[in-house]
């Protein structure tokens, strides 16, 4: 290795790096943290569901099943009644670090921890385009300015405030190329590895990159051929001091040598490279297996494409709904920049045209929409790309050259001096083009950060009838109804994507903060780029020791970043109100029932515009199984999920806005059905319903008549119990005539002096079976719970019931009494902490 290598990497390192953190100070500054999308909510929950219960089901938000068309659902039922995300795994496993980080740190939401992920993938990628264009022999500045341009004036500026799997797509295919570039410049097989570790998480991550995996294999077997053809050359030389005859046979030999010496040669790197995209594929095919029971299968329905490519096209690349160069106009020139960039790196052009060529050619056929998004997101993945080949025109226009100009390019690596330059008339009008493009891309990206862009989205939906993703509409060809112009109109406050900037406030702490750390980042990047012009002939171990990228400056920085990360993260836990106040009431009614909970409980919400509020607060390991609001019956594919409420020893129902027996709440009606319901509480319209799942095993007749109206045949109940336990208690009733009142039902628990020690009330079944539609040739069951009080001594207690007119509250006689003895009930062991 040369002696000026290591400096000239650490500078590289050091200026990406603090680029890098620039670009992350900025994406602070512009955070909200939450969800935007559904696709988000799918991610996020296999996170969850991994992260704290070791499992990858999506059960939390089942509900998604049934309130979306089949196209927009976001996940299917696996082979075991489960609900899994068809999303790629490698995002959720990326979640995973930070999921588990917020549920153990105090005081910061787990969803606005993860929110911040896609921040830190888009500026590593940042960083590694800035590397990867001075790798190509362009100067430091043109680096530094190719990898601002994709940060803040591409749709990849809008991409790192979500939780899409495209961020990491596009930094995973970018360093798949990268790798394999450093591998062509260095040899090493370990960069191979990477490479196809990279290249194979990319298809975990979205299964479409896997047809990406032939563009990376022919580009590493082209560097494969040129190192053969490389030793054959310099076998040739070797040979110099031989007569002319021999030299031509032995050329010609070696010649003829290419193809074995071809195959030797590569055998090592081909193979190191597929073992690795291989060992990504066995994780895929693992998950697709535990998933559907077949490891071929996604999730996703292959058959949805379309013959007319040319529509697609238009669609991803000009339409005012998704076009990718209307929402970055500054990619235009990338068009001239590849073709410069062809002449003298043609096989990274030729790689970089393969892997968006084939990206744009597969979803121009994809029929099924993108739902919410910002220009094409399908396209995402590419934009590093498209911003690498930038770096010719921005090489000319920051240098100010003009047609076959040369300019200093102290830290070029190789092939810089090769260029060809357009004539002087095209020089300029690309020039003035990138000055006109450039601001008019910052702008753009500005506003799809800035205000929320659902927001004029579904408006538009709206207007167009509910029609969800917008493509058979006139939104596809009429430019009034872009998002860029919808920004403008739904410009206001109470439209703003910013955590520091909302309609309760402006939060002049976190905005001042977060903006002293982008001037203070920007400050050190711009001392970082003028010292590396200043030392770009320095030599010796003072000048490698003073390039190493985590020096003191930088590591400050860093730790200054993550510091006040962490502080904001505090802070927007309480001040963000998009998850209400801290103690809102569904939050509260999941902590109460956390605090009663036993082990294996679980809950199930009828709440589905609610999700986000347990998935960011509640860090208790209690799983939520998450149904739509529908009437009576449930669903098929919803009755194994129910059952699947019933393993522990009680289900914890939770609503919003629901009314107790309401019909269309399939999910309490079944459960009511199934459990014994002890009763509601109530936390504003949120309501909290436990059910206790333990089934009765002694049966005791009664034949008691309350009034002359109804006959109570038996019960069946539990007679051992522990205190903080539910009694469940089975009640058989015969209609002796049509009852008129709709009455209630009273179970209380007496202890030895008589005094009340427990009390149930509720009408029949929580109100699904009143008693005025009770009839003579009817045998009804009810099922309820009576709650044990945690501190109730142990002895033998006596149950009784009955029923009363909750209008007068007069009590059925039964005899010369107004309720029913029931018998005994022993407490007798001590309640176990929980």
């Amino acid at each position: 290795m040369q002696p000026d290598i290591v400096p000239k990497k650490n500078k590289r390192r050091s200026l990406s790096l603090h680029l890098g953190l620039f670009l992350l100070a900025i994406y602070l500054l512009t955070y909200r943290g939450g969800f935007h999308s559904v696709d988000e909510v799918s991610i996020f929950a296999v996170t969850e569901s991994l992260v704290k219960f070791g499992r990858v089901n999506t059960d939390q938000i089942a509900w998604t099943q049934w309130t979306t068309s089949q196209a927009e659902a976001q996940g299917f039922f696996g082979r075991d009644g489960h609900v899994y995300s068809k999303k790629g795994l490698a995002l959720s496993l990326a979640q995973a670090p930070l999921y588990w980080l917020a549920l153990w740190l105090p005081n910061i939401g787990m969803l606005q921890t993860v929110s911040l992920l896609n921040a830190f993938i888009t500026a590593a990628t940042g960083l590694l385009t800035c590397m990867f264009t001075q790798r190509l022999g362009f100067s430091n500045l043109t680096a530094l300015l190719v990898s601002l341009t994709f940060g803040l004036a591409t749709i990849a500026f809008v991409y790192a405030k979500y939780l899409f799997s495209e961020p990491l797509a596009g930094f995973l295919l970018l360093l798949a190329a990268y790798m394999l570039f450093v591998y062509r410049q260095e040899s090493g097989l370990h960069h191979v590895a990477m490479a196809g570790l990279a290249a194979g998480f990319a298809v975990l991550t979205r299964a479409n990159n896997l047809f990406l995996l032939p563009v990376f294999g022919l580009y590493l077997l082209w560097i494969l051929y040129e190192e053969a053809r490389t030793r054959g050359r310099e076998d040739a030389k070797r040979r110099r001091d031989e007569d002319a005859r021999t030299r031509e046979r032995e050329e010609a030999r070696s010649s003829a040598s290419s193809p074995h010496r071809l195959i030797t040669s590569s055998l090592a790197p081909l193979a190191v490279f597929a073992l690795t995209v291989a060992f990504a594929g066995a994780i895929l095919m693992a998950y697709n297996t535990l998933r559907s029971g077949n490891p071929l299968q996604t999730g996703y329905d292959l058959t949805l494409f379309s013959p007319n490519i040319l529509l697609g096209l238009y669609k991803l690349l000009f339409s005012p709904l998704r076009g990718f160069f209307v929402y970055s106009p500054i990619l235009f020139l990338s068009l001239p920049g590849w073709w410069q960039l062809r002449k003298t790196h043609p096989a990274e052009a030729w790689l970089f045209a393969g892997l968006a060529g084939m990206t744009i050619s597969l979803f121009s056929a994809w029929s099924s929409g993108e739902g919410l998004s910002w220009g094409s997101r399908f396209l995402v993945p590419v934009v590093p790309f498209f911003a690498v080949c930038l770096a010719p025109i921005i090489e000319q226009a920051a240098t100010s050259r003009g047609a076959g100009e040369q300019g200093s390019r102290g830290e070029n690596i190789h092939t810089a001096d090769k260029t060809e330059y357009a004539p002087r008339t095209t020089h300029h009008v690309l020039h003035f083009t990138f000055y006109v493009l450039l601001p008019l891309s910052l702008l753009i990206q500005f506003l799809g950060v800035v205000i929320n862009p659902w927001v004029f989205l579904s408006q538009v939906q709206t207007e167009f009838g509910g029609e969800f993703f917008l493509e058979n509409t006139a939104a596809l060809y009429d430019f009034s109804y872009s998002q860029i112009a919808g920004q403008f109109q739904t410009w206001s406050l109470q439209n703003s994507d910013l955590a520091w900037w909302q309609p309760w406030g402006f939060d002049g702490l976190a905005f001042g903060l977060s903006l002293g750390l982008v001037l203070l980042s920007g400050w050190l990047l711009w001392r970082e780029m003028k010292q590396g012009r200043k030392g770009a002939g320095a030599q010796g171990r003072k000048e490698i020791l003073s390039s190493l990228p985590l020096r003191s400056p930088a590591l400050l920085l860093v730790i200054l970043t993550f510091a006040l990360t962490y502080f904001l993260l505090t802070r927007y836990y309480t001040t963000d109100r998009q998850f209400g106040p801290p103690d809102d009431p569904y939050s509260r009614a999941l902590n109460r029932a956390a605090a009663q909970a036993a082990p294996g409980d679980q809950f199930v919400t009828v709440a589905q515009y609610h999700y986000h509020v347990p998935m960011n607060r509640f860090k208790t390991r209690l799983p939520i199984t998450g149904l739509a609001q529908q009437p009576w019956p449930p669903p098929d594919t919803a009755i194994p999920l129910l059952q699947d409420t019933l393993a522990g020893q009680n289900a914890w129902l939770i609503t919003v806005g629901l009314p107790p027996a309401a019909p269309d709440n399939a999910t309490e009606q079944w459960l009511t059905r199934h459990a014994f319901a002890a009763g509601n509480d109530w936390f504003d319209d949120v309501r909290l319903v436990r059910f206790g799942t333990q089934p009765p095993n002694v049966t005791r007749p009664i034949k008691a008549t309350l009034g002359d109206e109804i006959q109570l045949v038996e019960i069946k109940l539990i007679e051992a119990l522990q205190p903080s336990q539910l009694l469940p208690v089975e009640f058989t009733w015969q209609p002796l005539r049509q009852p008129q009142t709709d009455y209630n039902l009273f179970l209380q628990l007496l202890g030895p002096d008589g005094a009340l020690a427990a009390q149930h009330d509720s009408p029949p079944n929580g109100g699904y079976t009143p008693t005025s539609g009770w009839s003579m040739d009817q045998t009804i069951i009810t099922r309820h719970a009576l709650p044990l009080p945690p501190d109730l001594p142990t002895g033998t207690y006596r149950l009784i019931a009955g029923l009363y007119n909750p209008a007068s509250g007069r009590r059925l006689t039964v005899g010369q009494s107004d309720f029913v003895e029931l018998g005994q009930i022993t407490l007798n062991v001590e309640p176990s902490p929980q």
